[in-house]
């Protein structure tokens, strides 16, 4: 309960600020030439799908980094899923390569045949494996990519998962939530879902009764406030819909505007996967960090 009360504390001492914020700097008003147009072959460095399969903690993570044409070096994007991962915004990643960004998008230890057992500790310490695997100077040049512009984006769990690699790997400069899941602050909403299961058919060793244990006894280092205040002051782009979750994702928000990170927050009239918004979310994303992270 503590920890409910110190986030609405932070979440009305902030929200005027950042709807002020919000006010100001409208994102969307324009539709990135990325969403429709393909860029120019390379005929040195073209375009390609290379399957990836990295390990964390002795387990084999499986995924898929899409490479972006040109030689030059390319802002990278480590694109999360959430639970279990039916949704994995390819068609985000697919939009994100055409703007020149190279994506990487894994499973999960536990997760549609990855190695290992699925639990939000595992999940984290992938995400870093991810961040490492990106990192390594072997494998930046490989892939062409920036490593002073390494992003993470993810969606649902994979929202709050990307707060928790921002808190915990200062080589991400900037990061997306999509309408976050958090194991802490979402209670009923989240583990109605967690309930359900057809969501356990792609995961291995784990449980509804596991998870809610594991994120109680995470509850303090899993908070909004404890994540933010190791965020800021990277800047973070919260998106909302309406699928219960917009409360939580405005105390997230206003947590990171109270910890001094730069907050745009956009709310959505559309479901949790953005089924008939796909377009406007990749169009906001791309926008957003094409003006945020300098390319």
């Amino acid at each position: 309960m503590r920890v409910h009360t110190d986030c609405m504390q932070i979440r009305k001492a902030a929200l005027v600020s950042l709807v002020i914020f919000l006010a100001r700097n409208t994102l969307g008003s324009q539709q990135p030439p990325s969403i429709a147009n393909d860029p120019a072959p390379d005929a040195k460095v073209s375009a390609q799908n290379v399957k990836i399969v990295l390990s964390s903690h002795d387990s084999r993570l499986t995924g898929l980094f899409l490479l972006a044409s040109g030689a030059q070096r390319h802002g990278m994007v480590i694109l999360l899923h959430g639970f279990p991962g039916y949704e994995q915004n390819m068609d985000l990643a697919q939009a994100l390569r055409r703007d020149g960004w190279n994506v990487l998008a894994m499973h999960y230890r536990g997760t549609w045949g990855a190695e290992g057992t699925f639990s939000f500790t595992h999940c984290m310490e992938d995400a870093g494996a991810m961040v490492a695997y990106v990192t390594d100077p072997a494998n930046a040049t490989r892939f062409h990519v920036d490593t002073r512009r390494i992003v993470v984006v993810g969606h649902s769990m994979g929202g709050f998962m990307a707060a928790a690699t921002m808190a915990h790997h200062a080589e991400i400069v900037a990061g997306v939530v999509m309408t976050e899941g958090s194991p802490v602050h979402d209670g009923v909403s989240f583990y109605g879902a967690l309930s359900d299961p057809v969501d356990y058919v792609p995961l291995a060793g784990t449980s509804p009764a596991a998870l809610k244990q594991e994120a109680k006894a995470n509850a303090a280092a899993w908070a909004f406030p404890a994540l933010a205040a190791t965020i800021a002051p990277r800047p973070v782009l919260v998106l909302s819909t309406n699928d219960g979750l917009r409360a939580s994702n405005e105390t997230l928000a206003a947590a990171l505007t109270h910890a001094g990170s730069p907050v745009s927050y956009i709310h959505m009239d559309t479901d949790h996967v953005f089924s008939d918004h796909r377009i406007a979310l990749e169009s906001t994303v791309i926008e957003w960090l094409d003006k945020t992270v300098r390319r």
